[in-house]
C-alpha cells in the first residue's frame, strides 16, 4: 500500500524540518513526500531544506519533492496541488508543525487492511488529560463545551456538532468518525479525486478539514476511522498564522458558510448554532480574558465579526465569500 504525503507549508522552516525528520524515521516509509510551499519570506530557505534532505530520503527509497504554489497562498489550493501530483494509493495530509511517532504509518496501514471499506483514517493527536489542579480546569472546559456545544471529549466518538464544534474520543480505541483532523488525516486517492478540498476557503482555510471529511462521511457513512495507535504531536506553531483579527473574522465567516453547506437547516440545528456562537463563544472569550489568556480587544473583534456575518448573510448562504476573502492580507 503506497502512501504519498502532502505537506503544505508557510514560512515554517524549523517546524517543517522536525516534521520531515519524523517521516524519514518511520518503520514503514511513504513512497513520496510532496512539499507544497506557500511561503513568501522563507521560500528559498524551504527549498534549500528540501534539497538538502533529498539524499537521506532517497536512501529510504522515498521521493522527496519541492513544489512552489504559484497560484495563491491557500491551504486548500496547496492540498489540491498535492493531490494532483500524488502517485500513491493513499494520500496523507500533514501540517508542517506535526511530529509523528515512529510507527505512525505502520498503524495507519493496519486500519486500511483491517477495514477494506475505509476511505479515510486519522492518527491520534496526543493531548493527555491533565492531572491535579489542571484536571479541574479540564472538567470545567468539558462542561462549558457541552453546555454551549463548542466541542468536548466523549467516549469512543468523533462527531461534528450542529454548532460546527466537534467531539474527540476520550479513550484510545478504533472508532468510526464523522470528521478527520487536517493535521494528520489520510485518504484513499480515489475519494479525493471525487471530493476535493474547497478552494473557497482561503489562506489558513479555517475548518477545511471538517468540510472535506464530513462531506465524505455524509456520502459514504462508516468509512472514516481513528487509528489510536498511530500517534502524532501537533505543536500548533505560532509562526505563519493570520493576525488575530483576521483569524477571528475567518472563523466566524467560514463556520457559518459551512453550517449552511453541511448541516441540515432545521429549527433545532439553527438554535444550537445561535446558542453556541452568538452566546457561548462570547462567554468563553470573556472567561479567557478574565483568565488573562486573551486580550479584551478579542471580544470586540468577535462581536463585530458576528455582526459582519449578519450583514453579509445572503452572500454567505450562497457561498460567495469574496466580500471577506479579498480583504485577507
Amino acid at each position: 500500500m503506497q502512501i504519498s504525503i502532502v505537506i503544505p507549508t508557510y514560512n515554517r522552516v524549523r517546524d517543517l524540518s522536525e516534521c520531515l525528520d519524523s517521516i524519514v524515521c518511520q518503520t514503514i516509509c511513504p513512497q513520496e513526500v510532496i512539499i507544497v510551499d506557500n511561503s513568501d519570506k522563507d521560500k528559498e530557505e524551504v527549498r534549500k531544506l528540501v534539497e538538502d534532505l533529498v539524499p537521506s530520503f532517497k536512501k529510504k527509497n522515498v521521493n522527496l519533492q519541492y513544489v512552489h504554489n504559484k497560484k495563491e497562498n491557500s491551504l486548500t489550493v496547496a492540498r489540491n496541488i498535492g493531490i494532483n501530483k500524488a502517485a500513491g494509493e493513499i494520500i496523507s495530509f500533514l501540517d508542517d508543525d506535526v511530529v509523528l511517532e515512529k510507527n505512525y504509518y505502520e498503524e495507519i496501514i493496519k486500519i486500511y487492511s483491517e477495514y477494506p471499506n475505509a476511505l479515510g483514517v486519522e492518527g491520534m493527536v496526543i493531548s493527555e488529560i491533565p492531572a491535579g489542579g489542571e484536571k479541574i480546569k479540564f472538567i470545567f472546559t468539558q462542561l462549558l463545551g457541552k453546555l454551549f456545544y463548542l466541542g468536548f471529549r466523549e467516549q469512543n466518538k468523533c462527531r461534528l456538532l450542529p454548532s460546527m464544534g466537534v467531539t474527540y474520543p476520550m479513550e484510545e480505541k478504533i472508532c468510526n468518525c464523522q470528521w478527520l483532523s487536517g493535521c494528520s488525516s489520510t485518504f484513499r486517492k480515489k475519494i479525493l479525486e471525487e471530493i476535493k478540498p474547497d478552494e473557497n476557503l482561503k489562506k489558513y482555510s479555517d475548518n477545511e478539514d471538517l468540510d472535506l471529511s464530513y462531506r465524505i462521511f455524509k456520502k459514504y457513512p462508516n468509512t472514516l476511522f481513528l487509528a489510536p495507535k498511530a500517534k502524532c504531536h501537533h505543536k500548533e506553531s505560532k509562526k505563519g498564522r493570520l493576525v488575530k483579527k483576521d483569524l477571528i473574522y475567518m472563523s466566524q465567516i467560514y463556520r457559518l458558510y459551512l453550517f449552511f453547506k453541511l448541516i441540515d437547516q432545521n429549527l433545532k440545528n439553527k438554535l444550537i448554532y445561535f446558542w453556541s456562537r452568538a452566546i457561548g463563544e462570547i462567554i468563553l472569550k470573556i472567561i479567557s480574558v478574565i483568565a488573562m489568556k486573551a486580550k479584551l480587544l478579542e471580544i470586540l473583534y468577535l462581536i463585530k465579526a458576528q455582526f459582519f456575518c449578519l450583514k453579509h448573510l445572503e452572500e454567505i448562504k450562497k457561498g460567495d465569500l469574496d466580500f471577506f476573502n479579498k480583504t485577507l492580507r
